[in-house]
């Protein structure tokens, strides 16, 4: 057999073990993180320092009988505010505001995070100024910009530096606020 003949046998054969194999099932895509909140618009202005902007506001009736929804109080009004980052990239953030009554704090120790609790990590281009900023605006900064050393090298084996700190948003959630780590200063 002549190798031309040999290479179209072997596309066919490969070509249809393709066809033939069953579909691998999709992975599911995450949405949102969904933030349950006391104020929608106290929580929107704190991720608005972060460069979030609403993408959607809506106000629902709410039937707290027969509601799949595991919420500690029998609310009969919810607000959804899905707030995506000014950048285009990055996720949304969902702000879920339930009421009618307020449903009690869930965390026992709100100065505390544990197991059952989010930590939100965001990418910033600069720790130094988004701390700043934050500072300016009155918020929940639990220790100054640290710098953390990369176990990744630059391309010339110098150290990798970034800077990280956390904050509290206006809910107790922990965020990270995290600038990657580039080539240190000589």
């Amino acid at each position: 057999m002549n190798s031309k003949l040999c290479r179209l046998i072997l596309c066919c054969v490969l070509l249809l073990t393709a066809a033939l194999r069953p579909a691998a099932a999709e992975s599911p895509t995450l949405l949102r993180t969904a933030l349950i909140v006391e104020s929608a618009p106290r929580a929107m202005a704190f991720y608005e320092l972060l460069g979030f902007r609403v993408e959607m506001d809506q106000a629902n009736p709410r039937k707290p009988e027969g509601n799949p929804f595991p919420l500690n109080a029998p609310s009969t009004a919810v607000r959804l505010v899905i707030m995506q980052s000014a950048a285009g990239s990055g996720g949304r953030i969902g702000l879920v505001e339930f009421s009618k009554p307020t449903p009690d704090e869930a965390r026992r120790d709100p100065d505390r995070t544990g197991r059952g609790d989010a930590v939100l990590v965001f990418d910033v281009a600069d720790a130094d100024a988004i701390h700043a900023t934050m500072q300016r605006a009155g918020v929940r900064i639990l220790e100054p910009p640290q710098v953390y050393t990369s176990k990744k090298t630059a391309p010339d084996g110098s150290p990798m530096r970034g800077k990280v700190f956390h904050v509290r948003d206006p809910d107790g959630y922990l965020l990270e606020l995290l600038e990657a780590p580039r080539p240190a200063a000589p």
